[in-house]
């Protein structure tokens, strides 16, 4: 499929994001963020200022002239809250159409929310909750009932609504969010449901969290932070001033640091209003929303954690179709597994190919660091951490090796052991089988009162020698059973 871009102009940022198709496992092939601050000043003026939009429209420029040399025809340019509340916004749309040749939407509140919601059904299948998306210029809420979207609203609080042309801050805005959030009626039909947090101040926000409790990661997208720690975390930052923030937070660019006292503010209200059973971050949002809208139905349909996996295995394992095939295999390990755990089994068992191409000494290094560090969506941290050290001893690493230690920390005991019978099994399989699919189907494993039965064809049974006995016999006392070999 050809490639698909969205523009997002926002009341911040102008972003650039071109994906590589409109497959459910979509990879970012070019992104690039302008801050122009659009919306400064729009709540007492009513107008965009000309220094936001002359830099919003040779970002456009730019934009324009990339997409041509990218050969990308299928473009979604879409404008929100600045551009729609402003008396100039549609003579600037109009000027970067002329400009740039560049067809761009200015969409409501409600559909923005839509999308936003959206953006989280993409990445986060499973959720229910309350998505709050807060922008420059507006915060979006949506109600998500099991990957559907119920209620939207779209409301003025954005923190660029209560600074001046300068970026000073206007009078408290305290009373303006409680009361708008209040005239939201049917918040309170969801009060004590997850909220899922969208955005680049709120992403910061979860930034110093980990900081602070020394998180062993540092990928935000599906972080979890308990509602009393967010409650006190957004409450500190809302009263500090822009120099504290400035001593407190050196990582942070100077354009964040300006909203992000205001940002806390809304948060903490927010908070306070819904009474979360949980915070959950989410670094999908418009644009995955945007992506996933245009998509076909039966690729929406498809689980994107299980494609994004299908996609790595094809681009860099040997024999990319035999996943299934394994799962299969181990099965016999692993009977009473929730579906939650097929799923990430199947997960590890399609990737567990795809680190053969590096040097044997770091295969398991490298495969753990790409599950750690890459982008697997559609999963939280623990099943981040269990598929990644379930292919660092796939690859011979240890549970107790120092390089596991990140991994380790998103998983129980439970989570540890299951992870290393899964990896040790793999492990046994790729041996027994060469990694090829017809391999795996000249044996199959079960488990017989106290043993671990590797049965193998006898017209096969050369397949059979010390190296396959041995992790037989290291698979099967992680099992807590006796290794036995049978030819049928």
């Amino acid at each position: 499929m050809s490639k698909f871009a969205v523009i997002d102009i926002g009341s911040n940022t102008v972003r650039l994001v071109v994906y590589e198709s409109l497959m459910r496992s979509a990879y970012v092939i070019f992104n690039e963020k302008v801050t122009c601050g659009l919306g400064r000043g729009v709540s007492k003026t009513g107008m965009l200022m000309e220094e936001g939009m002359d830099k919003a429209l040779a970002s456009l420029q730019r934009f324009s002239i990339l997409l041509e040399e990218m050969e990308v025809e299928n473009i979604r340019a879409v404008a929100t809250s600045a551009v729609r509340d402003t008396e100039n916004g549609r003579a600037f749309v109009e000027k970067a159409f002329d400009l740039c040749g560049i067809k761009i939407d200015i969409i409501s509140g409600e559909e923005e929310a839509r999308l936003s919601g959206l953006g989280i059904i993409y990445a986060i299948p499973e959720a229910s909750g309350i998505m709050g998306d807060l922008g420059g210029g507006s915060l979006e809420l949506t109600a998500i009932n099991d990957g559907i979207l119920n209620d939207v609203v779209s409301l003025p609080l954005g923190p660029l609504q209560f600074q001046d042309e300068a970026g000073g801050q206007l009078n408290s805005p305290k009373d303006k969010i409680k009361a708008s959030l209040n005239e939201v009626k049917w918040l309170d039909d969801e009060i004590g449901q997850p909220f899922y947090v969208v955005g680049g101040a709120w992403r910061t926000l979860a930034k110093i969290h980990m900081a602070e409790r020394k998180y062993p990661h540092n990928n935000v997208h599906y972080y979890q932070i308990p509602t009393k720690e967010a409650l006190e975390l957004s409450k500190k930052i809302s009263k500090m001033s822009y120099l504290e923030l400035k001593t407190y937070l050196i990582d942070v660019s100077r354009r964040r640091l300006k909203i992000l006292s205001l940002a806390s503010l809304v948060l903490y209200q927010v908070l306070k209003k819904l009474k979360p059973s949980k915070v959950i971050v989410s670094a999908s949002g418009l644009r995955e929303g945007i992506l996933y809208s245009e998509m076909p139905a039966q690729i929406r349909d498809q689980d994107i954690l299980i494609e994004d996996c299908k996609s790595i295995a094809r681009m860099t394992g040997r024999f990319p179709e035999h996943g299934e095939r394994l799962a299969k295999f181990i099965q016999p390990l692993f009977e009473n597994e929730t579906g939650r755990e097929t799923r990430l089994r199947l997960a590890v068992c399609i990737l567990s190919d795809v680190g053969w191409r590096g040097l044997p000494e770091y295969r398991a290094d490298k495969v753990l660091a790409e599950v750690l560090f890459g982008r697997l969506n559609g999963l939280d941290h623990s099943g981040m951490g269990f598929i990644g050290l379930s292919l660092y001893v796939c690859y011979g690493g240890k549970v107790n090796d120092v390089t596991a230690r990140a991994a380790k920390s998103f998983l129980s005991d439970e989570g540890i052991t299951r992870a290393k019978r899964v990896g040790l099994a793999l492990r046994l399989a790729q041996r027994l089988s060469g990694g090829t699919l017809k391999g795996v189907k000249i044996s199959e494993l079960e488990i017989m009162k106290d043993s671990l039965v590797l049965s193998i064809k006898k017209d096969k049974k050369a397949v059979f020698n010390e190296v396959v006995g041995r992790r037989l016999t290291a698979l099967a006392k992680a099992c807590d059973l006796e290794g036995i070999t049978k030819f049928y």
